[in-house]
């Protein structure tokens, strides 16, 4: 599905056709939370479609948003604090 290739990280999982498919650990976890049991690949891609398609939501903001940006932001530490390369 997505190209992952690290043995540690995938998993074969049997679809209700009987085709066997190699996943992703992400899309192996997406398969078992899904409502519906995929019979093909075709069916499985489209399943578990790539989602980040969706509508861009950055640019609403909320108070946890505020705080997670505030906290990782790259110049938050003065330019005297910062180790020397």
């Amino acid at each position: 599905m997505c190209g992952a290739s690290d043995a540690r990280g995938l998993a074969e999982v049997v679809l209700t056709g009987g085709a066997r498919v190699t996943l992703c650990g992400t899309h192996s976890l997406m398969l078992q939370r899904a409502a519906a049991s995929p019979s093909c690949e075709a069916d499985l891609r489209r399943l578990l479609r790539d989602r980040r398609g969706r509508r861009d939501r950055r640019e609403q903001r909320d108070e946890l948003g505020e705080a997670l940006t505030a906290a990782f932001q790259l110049d938050r530490r003065a330019d005297d604090r910062r180790r020397a390369t």
